[in-house]
This record gives structure tokens, C-alpha cells and sequence, in this order.
């Protein structure tokens, strides 16, 4: 990624409204951090010569979300009715962060997006409307669109063949678990959103560098890199022992004590999504390409190294 000075003001502003967000407590400056992240992004996206009209279905879409936001705390304010049963509160956020059934934008948007915005959009830009959810929305409120977003989503990756595509509904399917994890405790929420951000730009980078588009490229790589892209892809998926393993298994056990059904689509979505990277990477383990291999020795041991070390860390956190 070329690093140029617009782009290191603006991944700052990013960073800075983020941190503004977490350490408030006024729902309105949430709104405006929330604003100014999305501006902050839309240069980045426009830089990117892939991208032709993206950047403005992108802003149609979040500005009807944050109008639809700022309209439900006018007129709760007005009828004195409390927000956390606001509906209109709840679908502006729902596609602020592209859960069903408002999720369709995400695909759309990530597909011609570089690998390094599509980091962005999975990691940054969830974060603010993560907090505004987990503060503002009741969980019962959520309970419906959460669950239906947990298990739909793997289902609808099933059948895909575009590699951006199927990191897409693995964020959709990823986001109510950080919602879940920030409703329990914030360090919860740190701990998974930490490591989820590590995999995920460990898989983006790998993706980028390899210039992969489609599954079907990765079988014409090395072993250790298809070893490597396998154990990034369990570790996404929650598979034991992997590094994206702990963190799952520290919300199941905290949301199976006030919620049975929350719980059981946690586990479902885990199984269904287990399912797809299995069938994603079993014609990687399976097949081997004949085309003479002059490549040269990527560091892609890195992966390994470190999805097999998050374990013991992650262990060493709980002892604490």
C-alpha cells in the first residue's frame, strides 16, 4: 500500500474519531465521530482506480442510515419514548453495519474494493456502530436480526466463488458476535475485535501480495502457503486450537447465561461457516497443480507462527 500523506490524514482521522467515539458518553457526538469516520474514508476508496461508482453508492447508503438515525432521536425526543425500542434506530444501524436484512451493500461494495479498504471497511468501520448499538439497542430488540444475521450469512456464502465476496459475509456473520462481546464487557469486546483485526489483516495481506481474486488460484500455490492460508481461514472460522478460537469461546460462555437462543445461533453459525472454509480449502489440500513452481520463498510462516502462539497468549489472558 502506498502511503501518502492524504492517506495517513485520513486513516488518522479515522483512528482519532474511533477513539473519540469509545471514550464519550453523548450520543450525538457518537453520531458526529461516526460522520467523520465515514468522510474519512471516502478518499481512500476514491484513490483506488478500480472503483468508479462505489464511493457514492457507499455514501448513499450511510447517509440514509445516519438520517434515518438522526430522524429516530428527534422524534423519540419529541414523543418521550425510550430509543432502546426505537425500530427506526434499530434499521439505521442495522445498515450502518450491513446486517440483515439490510446487508446486500456489503458484497456489492467490497467486490471491486483493493484488498487493503476491504481491511478498512471489515475492521475500522465497524467500530463506532458497534458501540452505538451495544449502548443504545435493547437485546431484545436485536435478538431476531442478530440471530437471523449469524446463521443467514454462511449460508449465503455457501455457493461463492469470489474470494472478496466470501470475506464479506464473514464480516456480516462476525459482527453480531462483537456486539455481543462489547454488551458483555469491554474487554471482551477488545480481546475479540484485537484478534479478529490481527487474522483478518493477515489474510488481506497474504490475498493482496498474491494478487488472489477467486478460490481456484490458490491451488497453483506452494504447500506452506496453502498451509498458511488454510490455518488463517480455520482461525477465522473458530476452530479449535486456533488463535479465533478463544475469543468465541469466551462470549459463548458469558451470552449462555442470559440468552439460550443467542447462544445456539452462535454455535450454528460456527458449524455452518467450519463447513464452507472446509469445502473451500479441500480442493487446496486435495489438488495439486503440475505448472513448475519458480517462486520465490514467501514469509508466509509468519501465519502459522503466530495463529499457533495466539493460543497460549490468549490462555495466559485468562489465567490473569
Amino acid at each position: 500500500m502506498k502511503i501518502n500523506v492524504t492517506k495517513m490524514m485520513m486513516l488518522f482521522t479515522m483512528f482519532l474519531s474511533a477513539l473519540t467515539a469509545m471514550s464519550t458518553s453523548s450520543m450525538l457526538m457518537i453520531w458526529t465521530m461516526m460522520e467523520i469516520n465515514l468522510m474519512s474514508f471516502l478518499p481512500i476508496m476514491t484513490k483506488s482506480k478500480s472503483m468508479k461508482d462505489q464511493p457514492m453508492k457507499f455514501f448513499i447508503i450511510q447517509s440514509l442510515a445516519s438520517s434515518m438515525m438522526l430522524m429516530s432521536m428527534l422524534i423519540n425526543s419529541m414523543t418521550e419514548t425510550p430509543l432502546s425500542s426505537s425500530i427506526m434506530l434499530m434499521s439505521s444501524l442495522l445498515m450502518k453495519m450491513g446486517l440483515l436484512p439490510f446487508h446486500m451493500w456489503v458484497p456489492m461494495i467490497m467486490k471491486p474494493m483493493t484488498w487493503e479498504n476491504c481491511f478498512i471497511l471489515m475492521t475500522m468501520q465497524k467500530i463506532i456502530p458497534t458501540i452505538f448499538m451495544a449502548q443504545m439497542m435493547s437485546l431484545k430488540m436485536l435478538m431476531t436480526p442478530m440471530c437471523l444475521t449469524m446463521v443467514m450469512a454462511p449460508i449465503m456464502a455457501i455457493k461463492q466463488l469470489s474470494l472478496k465476496t466470501i470475506m464479506a459475509y464473514s464480516s456480516i456473520s462476525n459482527s453480531p458476535w462483537m456486539i455481543i462481546s462489547l454488551m458483555n464487557s469491554k474487554s471482551q469486546f477488545v480481546t475479540f475485535f484485537s484478534v479478529y483485526t490481527i487474522i483478518n489483516f493477515m489474510m488481506t495481506k497474504k490475498f493482496s501480495s498474491m494478487n488472489f481474486m477467486f478460490l481456484n488460484q490458490v491451488k497453483t500455490q506452494s504447500s506452506v502457503s496453502k498451509i498458511s492460508i488454510i490455518v488463517n481461514i480455520l482461525s477465522l472460522s473458530g476452530m479449535p486450537p486456533m488463535m479465533g478460537f478463544f475469543p468465541k469461546w469466551m462470549i459463548l460462555q458469558s451470552t449462555m447465561m442470559f440468552s439460550i437462543a443467542m447462544a445456539t445461533s452462535m454455535i450454528v453459525s460456527s458449524i455452518i461457516s467450519t463447513f464452507i472454509y472446509m469445502k473451500m480449502i479441500s480442493p487446496i489440500l486435495t489438488m495439486n497443480s503440475m505448472a513448475e513452481k519458480k517462486k520465490k520463498k514467501n514469509d508466509t510462516e509468519n501465519d502459522i507462527v503466530v495463529n499457533s502462539t495466539g493460543t497460549m497468549l490468549i490462555m495466559m489472558m485468562k489465567s490473569f
